[in-house]
């Protein structure tokens, strides 16, 4: 325990501190109890938060939002991590070199293709068979990226992404706090300040994790990944498998 939160305590001041952090033996151990710690407390505050806040206009529920339905929405979670990190791992190397505007244009268009073909699929436009070889073909630069990527790096970015979820979980008390003051305002404010300070420490950590990169590319790619990690979802719901209740859980909370 004491030494999960030395680990956690380095991603809130000194991200390159935590970067370093994660080439040791325990920091995806480490990494992998901040994220799990992070799920449960996620778990018990989505449970005792109303429905309607921050929004007053939300629907009432289909059926009861208690602690299992809560962790069966957050079993989504795991997948779409793994996919932060897959992705963010290929991004890294991609962006690693190279010319950066056209580095920045084959990813935003790379990024756009799922969600387009999703589009597509669902309106009738693509056939099965052709949505599933064009998401493949889509996907195969992915799989060659990744395994130029040594083992060790796809641990330490692990390790790192993992324990990054340390302020999310610092950021459940003041939700709560503002939740029950029902302060709107105060409650999106809380979720945008540890959303920018996670992109920010994640992009900090990013340019000092091994091997090192410019800040600018280091951020790139995780906005990327971000974006990547949030077609996704929204992929899953559009094809059927994600029911809408569970989408909105994901999205907003």
């Amino acid at each position: 325990m004491r030494r999960m939160l030395r680990f956690g305590r380095l991603f809130f001041f000194s991200p390159a501190k935590a970067a370093a952090a994660c080439l040791e033996s325990a920091a995806l151990v480490n990494g992998l109890s901040i994220y799990a710690v992070t799920l449960l407390a996620s778990a018990v505050f989505l449970c005792c938060k109303p429905y309607d806040f921050p929004d007053a206009n939300a629907p009432t529920p289909l059926g009861p939002q208690g602690i299992f339905f809560w962790l069966k929405v957050l079993l989504w979670q795991p997948l779409l991590m793994a996919a932060l990190i897959g992705f963010c791992g290929a991004l890294l190397r991609w962006l690693k070199e190279g010319w950066l505007p056209l580095k920045v244009a084959s990813s935003v268009l790379w990024s756009a293709v799922p969600l387009i073909l999703t589009i597509l699929y669902v309106k009738n436009i693509l056939p099965k068979t052709s949505f599933a070889v064009l998401l493949a073909l889509w996907a195969a630069p992915v799989f060659l990226v990744a395994r130029r990527i040594p083992a060790g790096e796809w641990r330490t970015l692990a390790a790192f992404l993992l324990g990054l979820n340390v302020i999310e979980l610092a950021a459940l008390p003041l939700q709560a706090a503002v939740t029950l003051l029902r302060w709107e305002a105060g409650y999106k404010g809380v979720v945008g300040l540890a959303g920018l300070w996670m992109l920010l420490c994640g992009a900090l950590g990013l340019k000092a994790l091994p091997p090192s990169r410019p800040l600018a590319r280091a951020l790139l790619a995780l906005l990327f990944a971000l974006v990547l990690q949030i077609t996704v979802v929204i992929a899953a719901f559009m094809l059927g498998w994600l029911p809408p209740e569970t989408l909105k859980a994901l999205l907003y909370g």
